[in-house]
């Protein structure tokens, strides 16, 4: 065991497992599941799954891999905590059955090697953007979960799936405007919980700013940067994992 602790986002595991880029994304994630074995933790910061929906009797078959990965690090011992972002906030008991994983609420403090890190998916966090905070509103109310159990799991899935397409579309083009946003009000805004770190998802651009001691992380995507953040010593790098061996982005 040594006393690594590793942060990832954004991966969007589809349910199209015949997809060629879907089948590579997931082979990546999983190397790098079993690369890190034996670390002292791993957080999901959000949007693990780009859909998850639980119903009492039925769980979702098309991540059965990624369930097992997630298991077989925690047997190495490796603590894994998960939270759910804009796309897969519906987690029932089953990751924490099946994967041993504990599932966090969004804005979590961690005391980690001498930094209080505050964790949030973080899609709440830009200024403005009110249809789409009372959109998620509506859709994570008691009512819509109670509807959302009366659709057949193969019509929720792939309407979920439609309307992931087109809001990608949209949030694809807000990318790096949404991270120069984050990052100029890092300073005034994201450091009032006593933590002197953030650590958020959502924005697939992944970016580390420092001021002073204090410290502003994106985690950016495993669909394009393949990026996860790293804290060992006490130090944080932002890198990404790739055949060849891991790189630092720290900075894009």
């Amino acid at each position: 065991m040594n006393d690594t602790v590793y942060f990832l986002s954004d991966t969007h595991f589809t349910y199209h497992t015949d997809d060629l880029r879907e089948r590579e994304k997931r082979r990546l994630f999983l190397e790098f599941l079993v690369s890190i074995r034996r670390a002292s933790r791993l957080y999901l910061v959000g949007d693990i799954f780009d859909f998850w929906f639980e119903y009492r009797s039925v769980v979702p078959r098309y991540y059965a891999e990624i369930v097992a990965g997630l298991a077989g690090l925690a047997s190495s011992g490796t603590h894994v905590l998960i939270m759910g972002g804009n796309h897969d906030h519906w987690f029932g008991g089953y990751l924490r059955e099946a994967a041993g994983a504990e599932i966090l609420p969004d804005r979590t403090v961690h005391e980690l090697q001498g930094h209080r890190v505050l964790l949030t998916h973080g899609d709440s966090l830009m200024r403005g953007d009110l249809g789409y905070k009372a959109l998620k509103t509506v859709i994570r109310s008691r009512p819509a979960v109670a509807l959302a159990r009366l659709i057949h799991p193969d019509l929720l899935y792939a309407f979920a799936a439609a309307f992931s397409r087109s809001s990608k579309s949209f949030t694809h083009r807000k990318t790096l405007a949404w991270a120069d946003a984050l990052t100029a009000i890092a300073e005034s805004e994201f450091f009032k919980a006593g933590n002197d770190t953030l650590v958020m998802g959502h924005v697939h651009l992944p970016r580390l700013r420092r001021f002073g001691e204090r410290t502003f992380v994106i985690l950016g995507d495993w669909e394009t940067h393949r990026s996860y953040l790293r804290l060992t010593g006490g130090e944080f790098s932002l890198e990404a994992f790739q055949n060849e061996g891991n790189t630092l982005i720290e900075n894009r």
